[in-house]
């Protein structure tokens, strides 16, 4: 095991290989195992012997606390190159049913085992906070694989200040704490307004008075998409109308009493609200505070969503895929959970070629910078989601005009190309 807990940029590169590559063939046969082309996975429930000799500093109920039941690990080198850290939390709308780690957590370890490190995958929890640091002293690096949401026994600024605690230690950060936060909030998509391919009509709401006082504004003038930075798969996603439509633009704002019309993206699911109701209602998406990442954006609706998202997959600078999301008939929701079909293209594809050069060539230099990270370098994986519209209201013009939606380098999900491993140690 390496005495020293530093790892190269090089080296970082070679995990990041074997870690993509190990996640980006996973499937689930559908009967709560994990497997893979090579069939090295375990069922779910198995027991699991590879952390009988890493784990035995700590006491049972610590391991389990620590660890949960990670069926289908590989055993640990005997002498490892070093040693990696996979964090995760518990619950979640991330997790299969059953099932207590995300799907990819296991595979992504196994895969960093395979190049003779030992990979130990990792429940944070404030409970398990002076654990974690404890193990990092032995440590070489962490992978953050915590999607923005709501977890158990789980306070953000303490698991971002456990990170930073972490990589300034000397530990390999992948990604960086600071990244993380600033790169997947929500409120991103207020600061890349301004750019070519940013949304000029979004706001980000930080404390019940500006949401209270914003959205009855926003909304008088037309249908806004509201979202929560918590969750994901279009969870806490609203797109919010009136269901009297002779009402917009008639006054430069609405009562509370107002009827609405709300659908959650997550599912495409419809519900009846007044203005005061969902007021009240999206409230807790403000709970703890600014500080623990609680905010609500408010951005025009673009019409052209049922045509769907397009998402762009980059290594560092370089895109390396583009995933067309397209909704199932009749619906607005871009998520697989939603029954949308994905295609996929090359990052070269005509279709997409005003995407590409709007974002590649215009705004990419510039995007660290607007959102305050311009000491950092480009995250190594990580997503641009996009959605069609027009120049300005009502964001329709019969021409391709391209808005970021949403920014992740959290969490990057990926389950097929194992074609595009050799461009992630690049």
């Amino acid at each position: 095991m390496s005495s020293h807990p530093c790892i190269s940029l090089s080296t970082c590169a070679l995990l990041a290989l074997n870690l993509t590559a190990g996640f980006l063939g996973l499937s689930d046969d559908g009967n709560g195992s994990v497997v893979s082309s090579e069939g090295v996975f375990t069922e779910a429930g198995q027991s699991c012997p590879s952390l009988e000799r890493f784990g035995k500093e700590f006491s049972a109920k610590n391991r389990q606390l620590l660890f949960g039941n990670p069926a289908g690990l590989r055993m640990q080198p005997e002498e490892p190159e070093g040693r990696i850290l996979v964090f995760g939390a518990r619950g979640g709308d991330d997790k299969s049913p059953g099932q207590e780690h995300r799907g990819d957590t296991i595979p992504i370890c196994n895969a960093i085992i395979e190049l003779g490190w030992s990979c130990i995958p990792v429940f944070y929890s404030d409970s398990a906070r002076n654990l974690i640091l404890k193990m990092g002293k032995t440590a070489d690096g962490y992978v953050s694989r915590v999607n923005p949401d709501v977890y158990e026994d789980f306070t953000l600024s303490k698991f971002e200040g456990m990170l930073e605690a972490l990589h300034e230690r000397g530990l390999a950060a992948m990604a960086h704490p600071r990244m993380i936060g600033k790169f997947g909030a929500k409120d991103a998509l207020a600061k890349v307004s301004a750019l070519s391919t940013g949304l000029p009509d979004t706001l980000a709401y930080y404390t019940p008075q500006a949401w209270t006082e914003g959205i009855p504004t926003t909304l008088s003038q037309g249908p806004r998409v509201i979202k929560q930075n918590r969750g994901s798969q279009g969870e806490g996603v609203w797109i919010a109308r009136l269901v009297d439509e002779r009402l917009y633009r008639v006054n430069d704002t609405l009562p509370l009493d107002t009827k609405l019309e709300l659908m959650e993206a997550v599912d495409n699911h419809k519900e009846y609200m007044t203005l005061g109701e969902f007021i009240t209602f999206a409230m807790k998406y403000l709970e703890g505070g600014e500080q623990e990442g609680a905010q609500i954006i408010d951005q025009a609706f673009m019409p052209r969503i049922v045509e769907g998202e397009v998402r762009v997959l980059f290594v560092g600078s370089t895109p390396v895929e583009i995933v067309h999301k397209k909704p199932k008939p009749g619906g607005l929701s871009a998520t697989l959970k939603a029954g949308a079909t994905y295609t996929k293209y090359a990052p070269d594809a005509p279709e997409f070629k005003r995407l590409m050069s709007a974002f590649v060539k215009r705004d990419l230099e510039q995007l660290l910078p607007v959102l305050g990270l311009e000491e950092h370098p480009l995250p190594l994986l990580w997503t641009a989601d996009f959605i069609l519209g027009g120049p300005r209201p009502p964001w329709v013009d019969g021409k391709d005009y391209y808005f970021i939606g949403e920014l992740n380098c959290a969490c990057v999900g990926m389950t097929t190309q194992l074609h595009l491993a050799p461009r992630v140690a690049a």
